[in-house]
């Protein structure tokens, strides 16, 4: 899970990551060596999702967690929402599952939650 508040952390966190799913493929690959680039590709794939949702995680994260210090307006009613401290979501994406904690908003009036971009 990205932690927002720590990008040093987060690139590093990657970078293992990104590594492990290379030294994995590179043992397939001995076991395989006549193995089409359809079949490579098929070992790729869905080892990348992982290393694609914590990228974009981090890239989420890269400019903070969502806390807003002047507060946040409900786009539903527009009245003023409450700060609810950090939450965990996961999110499905195209490229992988993206884990992060944001912070959360909740609005008194309309009932609706707001993770800010």
């Amino acid at each position: 899970m990205a932690d927002c508040t720590a990008p040093d952390a987060n690139r590093s966190e990657l970078t293992t990551l990104f590594e492990g799913m290379v030294d994995e493929l590179y043992q397939w690959r001995d076991k395989h060596p006549g193995a089409s680039l359809d079949e490579i590709a098929r070992q790729v794939g869905p080892r990348r999702r992982p290393l694609m949702g914590a990228l974009i995680a981090q890239l989420a994260c890269q400019h903070g967690n969502g806390t807003v210090v002047e507060g946040v307006n409900c786009p539903r009613c527009g009245q003023r929402m409450i700060y609810k401290g950090q939450s965990s979501i996961r999110q499905e994406h195209l490229e992988g599952e993206i884990d992060f904690e944001r912070a959360y908003y909740h609005c008194p009036a309309c009932k609706a939650g707001l993770f800010p971009p």
